[in-house]
This record gives structure tokens, sequence and C-alpha cells, in this order.
């Protein structure tokens, strides 16, 4: 990892950007010249107003000042948004193994939830996987006003752990974060509309599913998640007990490699058959 100093030079150079320019109206060359030789250092607001000067912001500063490599914190939050089902148990489990030793919270809480969904995959493990994931929300995210972005993928992973109503509470102010601060969340915000769907279609109110499921296709395609959006329309087809239309979706999830999403759906679609 690079010194404040030296990636201030290196942004610098890089921009041909002259020190007086950079230094303008906050201290005079020679002071910028200790900065980027870090014989001293900034305060906290010239060294903002420095990185702003440079077209950055903090946290690309940052990345840059690692040598352009991700945190291990925005490491693990791409894995955790790439994670599929809970059947990907061998990714699951290196995602776990990754938040260990840490006292970042946000990592202890990926951490359980990922233990939660193995606990899922296991016989009468919902209910021990519930209660592990439960004070997420009663006791931490339900007294948030504004939602992180890991915040919302975890939220959207312990649905489960919920009643009808309460879900609703939750995906409800999940939406409104979504909207109103990470517009650009598209494919997160796909995933969410699918789980509401499966709220709608526990209430068996179909419609509102298909509508929701509608909305969640148009973003999938959006972001180019043709997965998202052959599970949506394989969904909506379920809802008018269109079986054929329904497999016909699922499979063709099947032959674009989506393997770990379409057989549960298939799954899903033969025991709907058998009891309709």
């Amino acid at each position: 990892m690079n010194t404040f100093g030296e990636t201030i030079r290196q942004l610098r150079l890089s921009r041909s950007i002259s020190q007086e320019e950079l230094a303008e109206g906050l201290f005079d060359r020679s002071t910028l010249s200790k900065i980027e030789s870090d014989k001293v250092y900034p305060s906290r607001e010239n060294a903002n107003e420095m990185i702003s000067r440079l077209s950055l912001g903090l946290n690309e500063f940052e990345y840059v000042q690692r040598n352009y490599l991700p945190t291990k914190k925005s490491k693990i939050l791409y894995e955790l948004l790439n994670l599929q089902t809970s059947t990907e148990t061998d990714k699951i489990k290196k995602i776990i193994a990754d938040c260990s030793a840490t006292n970042d919270n946000d990592l202890k809480r990926i951490s359980l939830v990922l233990t939660a969904l193995l606990l899922l995959n296991k016989k009468d493990g919902l209910e021990p996987a519930k209660k592990l994931v439960q004070p997420i929300w009663n006791d931490y995210l339900s007294k948030i006003k504004i939602l992180t972005i890991t915040d919302i993928c975890l939220l959207n992973m312990i649905a489960y752990a919920f009643d009808y109503e309460t879900d609703k509470q939750i995906i409800s102010k999940i939406l409104y974060t979504i909207n109103n601060y990470y517009p650009f969340l598209k494919s997160l915000k796909c995933s969410v509309l699918i789980n509401l769907s499966n709220l709608h279609i526990d209430e068996e109110n179909y419609q509102k599913a298909k509508d929701t499921l509608t909305q969640a296709d148009k973003l999938a395609q959006e972001v180019g998640q043709y997965d998202k959006s052959l599970l949506c329309r394989s969904e909506i087809a379920l809802c008018d007990q269109n079986y054929k239309q329904s497999l016909y979706y699922a499979d063709l999830l099947d032959k674009i490699g989506a393997t770990t999403v379409a057989q549960p759906l298939k799954d899903e679609i033969t025991n709907k058959q058998l009891h309709n």
C-alpha cells in the first residue's frame, strides 16, 4: 500500500497537474512537495480538497492507494452479491472463512447469515437458521434509518426468517432505500422484487406476484442478467399454472449453465403439478 503522499504525487503527475495548481489556495508549492515526500501531512479538510481536485472520491483514492486492489470487505461483498442459491456450499464456506478473525460487524453479520444458509440445507435446519439471523433485523437493522448496500444484501437473504408482515416491512424499507439512495443497484433491486413476488405467491395473490415479476424481469434485462429474467418468466407462467411454459424457461436456464437456479425451479414446477 502506498503512502498518502506517494499516491497524491502519482495521481497529480498522471493528470498533468502542476504542484502550484494543486496547492493553490491551500498552501504553497513547497508544502505540497513535503506532503508528496511524506515529510508533513495535511489536515483532513485539505486532504479531501486535494483528492477532489484530482477528480476522485475518497473510496477511489483509497483504491488507487492500495495499488488498485479491493479491500477484503469489498471482495467479500462482491462474492456475496454473486451467490445464486443456498446450495453453493463451497462458495458459502469460503466466504465464511474469509469473514473469520475480524472485528468488523458487517463481516460478522455476513458470516451469521451464511452459516444460517448452510443450516437450511439440513433436515430440521429451518428453525435454528431463523433464530440465528432474526436478531440482525430485530435488534439492529430495524432501527437503522438508511441501510448500507451490505445491509440490503443481508436483509434480502434472510427474508425467509420472518412472518409475512415483517417481511413486507423489510422489503418496503429495502426498496425505499434503493430507490432514494442507490438507484444504480438494479440487479439487487431485481432480487428483492423476486423475493417480494414469493411473498405474494405465498398469500396466493398471483396477480400481484405477476406484476412484481414483470418489473423484476425488466430490470434483469436492463442489466443483462438473463438467468434472473428466465426465472421471472418461468415463475409468471407458474402463476398462470402454465407448467409447460414454465418448464420451457427452466430448461433454458439449464442450457445457459444456471443449473443451481434451474433445478430448484424444476422441483417447484413438479411439486405444483402434483398438487393441482
